[in-house]
């Protein structure tokens, strides 16, 4: 059974319903994920605030059985960050988890170093219509949370603030999570303008989540502003992976490739990206494969 971890989402409106706040405390969680994928601390950063931004863009759907995946590509030597979540339930990876970068010059870790800049961010959401929406924009930084916001701006048409953050001490995840702040048709300027003043409260969250939890920190920092907690969810951080959506997968590459494998005499090992867990199949496990799905394929 795979290992889970359990996070917190949290929803409230601003001035009476001008503005939505979403926030999520993601520390358990990001450090489950440091922990599967061995990564260094500016990886683990990366992958935290992975996990926040799609926890923070999935809720922001309104659906909570919807299917998000989101992945930056910026050409930078830790590779692509890959998240997904299907509805609260999340789980990440990233193609080079030992990647080392020096701190920058304010002591941070480079995460926009790691990722790269060059490159694009791409949400695919499944909202169960007859095909999913997929969503594309270039990317500003390669530090996540401002790509995530030029993302809604530009992709989805929606003014975003997002902040997001991680902590890691001694190696291990002591705070991650994330603040998204949407103004909703009709919010008066005045209310826009207060936010920008407010942006430096959210703007270090992993800090603020370290010293008060996220219903303390959300009436703290929107003090003034009609601060209206809806709801406080759960998340969890788990790998759903397993044997049937294994042989999915080999099933898809086509009869032709999966032939080839079987004539290799060798079997086939299937590794998880997500968790590493491994799947092996027989050859003749592979031959009952095949036959099964060539009643769905169309002839060569």
């Amino acid at each position: 059974m795979n290992k889970a971890a359990m996070g917190r989402l949290l929803r409230g409106t601003l001035k009476n319903g001008q503005v939505r706040v979403l926030m999520c405390d993601t520390t358990s969680m990001a450090e489950l994920c440091r922990q599967t994928h061995d990564s260094s601390n500016v990886c683990t950063a990366a992958l935290g605030r992975g996990i926040s931004a799609a926890a923070l863009l999935t809720a922001a759907a309104d659906d909570s059985d919807s299917n998000l995946t989101m992945t930056l590509k910026g050409g930078g030597p830790a590779g692509a960050l890959v998240v997904a979540a299907h509805g609260r339930t999340l789980k990440a990876y990233i193609d080079h988890p030992h990647t080392e970068l020096p701190l920058k010059a304010n002591g941070k870790l480079d995460v926009g170093g790691a990722l790269g800049k060059d490159g694009t961010l791409t949400v695919v959401r499944d909202l169960g219509m007859r095909e999913p929406y997929v969503g594309q924009t270039e990317l500003q930084s390669g530090e996540v949370g401002e790509d995530v916001a030029y993302y809604c701006v530009v992709s989805e048409q929606q003014p975003t603030l997002c902040a997001l953050g991680v902590l890691v001490h001694e190696g291990r995840v002591i705070s991650s999570g994330g603040v998204l702040i949407q103004p909703l048709p009709g919010c008066e300027e005045e209310t826009l303008q207060e936010l920008e003043v407010r942006s430096m409260l959210f703007g270090d969250v992993s800090a603020q989540l370290l010293q008060q939890p996220l219903e303390e920190f959300f009436s703290d920092c929107f003090k003034g502003l009609d601060p209206q907690l809806l709801e406080v969810e759960g998340l969890c951080y788990t790998c759903d992976c397993s044997r049937s959506r294994m042989e999915r997968a080999l099933i898809s590459i086509g009869r032709r490739d999966l032939q080839e494998i079987i004539d290799d005499g060798k079997g086939a090992e299937l590794v998880c990206n997500f968790c590493h867990e491994k799947h092996q199949f027989s050859t003749e496990e592979l031959r009952a494969l095949l036959e099964a799905a060539r009643p769905e394929t169309p002839a060569e």
